[in-house]
């Protein structure tokens, strides 16, 4: 059985009958079957609408009594390619991930890996101390390192009540 051939264009109703309670039903299979056979068409359209686009990495921020930490997940990219930056107590992390030149001459049938920039920006509290951060890279996770100031790790601290 092919399954190209089997698509076939059935219009049920040009406008929502007012009296047929089932209408966004068979509205919604009319459409999901659409969809369905629309994974097995030819594919014709310009794979370039995947090359640049902005990429989105998760990241993780994770709180410690004497440090934040942020991890973040940038596949595909070296250490070469990713720029780490505080001003103003914003840290923005940077990245671009290229095509290669071998790439640009392949006939893709289908293309799901993005390439492109990533930029992220957080919002750091008073208590870092930017002038310690560090960062890390590995095999496509970053890490960086955000100490906190020594007075901002005091959880408590006693308060000495005078007299009036």
């Amino acid at each position: 059985m092919n399954l190209l051939s089997t698509k076939k264009n059935v219009l049920v109703s040009a406008s929502p009958p007012k009296h047929n309670p089932f209408w966004p039903l068979q509205n919604a299979l009319d459409n999901a079957m659409s969809e369905f056979y629309g994974w097995f068409e030819p594919f014709n359209f310009p794979t370039e609408r995947f090359e640049n686009i902005l990429l989105h990495p998760a990241i993780d921020i994770v709180d410690s009594e004497d440090q934040f930490k942020v991890e973040a997940e940038m596949p595909g990219m070296g250490e070469e390619d990713v720029q780490v930056s505080i001003n103003n107590n914003v840290l923005t992390i940077k990245g671009e991930k290229t095509t290669s030149k071998q790439d640009k001459s392949k006939n893709y049938r289908m293309r799901e890996i993005s390439y492109g920039s990533y930029e992220r920006s957080v919002l750091l509290p008073d208590t870092v101390d930017v002038d310690k951060a560090k960062a890390s890279f590995k095999k496509g996770m970053l890490w960086v390192v955000l100490p906190k100031k020594p007075e901002s790790t005091k959880k408590s601290c006693t308060i000495p009540v005078e007299k009036a």
